[in-house]
């Protein structure tokens, strides 16, 4: 008998031993987030946010879409980096002659720290991180598809910022996020090996000036998040 009651005693233990590790290392907290503002133009994004990994620290990795309304600069030779002089492509658009479009798809993954409730039901979180950038810029001439050219560049940068969240009812709450990325110099291409240019090669800044591809994105954003 006695030797019965050790054994359920050890049983019990080891059992409230474990559903104590196992609520202790769960991951509670995590956010999903929507957000639209401003981020080298107008934008929309979204992010996955772990606040808790490890103390005040956690992780997010987030996505931001824009489609920016000037995806050429309207001051800057269309033959910039050839060595001809052919004309603005502001020119060419004011005489109907030219269009533009683009797209930016910027992702980041950031280590974040909370820094706790700063007002009653207002709080604080800092983030810093590495950031993708996947950047296109498509110039089109007398309407016509065979007069048009795409340039793509792919860019890794660093981002840095904060997000301020108000709770609004239950799991819900509003945020602000205000940030800062920088993007790296990177190749630029066209799809052909004429029309490459990377970082350091000759005609690449003057190339590179024709586009409006991000180098310093100021990020000013609102949204809402869910708490699980």
């Amino acid at each position: 008998m006695k030797k019965a009651l050790i054994v359920a005693a050890i049983a019990a233990a080891t059992s409230s031993a474990s559903a104590q590790f196992v609520s202790g290392s769960s991951l509670n907290g995590v956010e999903l987030g929507l957000s639209a503002g401003y981020a080298s133009g107008l934008s929309g994004g979204a992010f996955v946010h772990v606040p808790n990994v490890a103390g005040p620290v956690g992780l997010r990795a987030s996505v931001d879409y824009v489609r920016p309304s000037d995806a050429l600069r309207d001051d800057v030779d269309v033959g910039a980096g050839t060595g001809l002089t052919l004309g603005t492509f502001g020119s060419f658009k004011g005489r109907g002659q030219a269009t533009e479009s683009g797209s930016q798809t910027m992702l980041g993954l950031d280590g974040t720290y909370s820094l706790g409730e700063i007002a009653p039901g207002v709080d604080a979180t800092a983030y810093a991180g590495g950031r993708y950038g996947r950047f296109s810029a498509t110039e089109t001439y007398a309407g016509s598809n065979a007069n048009s050219q795409t340039t793509t560049t792919n860019a890794f940068g660093i981002g840095a910022g904060a997000m301020v969240s108000y709770a609004l009812a239950g799991n819900i709450s509003l945020f602000g996020d205000l940030g800062l990325d920088h993007y790296f110099p990177s190749t630029l291409s066209n799809g052909t090996d004429a029309g490459t240019y990377a970082p350091g090669e000759a005609g690449y800044n003057d190339v590179r000036s024709r586009f409006a591809f991000p180098g310093t994105v100021v990020k000013a954003k609102i949204g809402v998040k869910l708490s699980y």
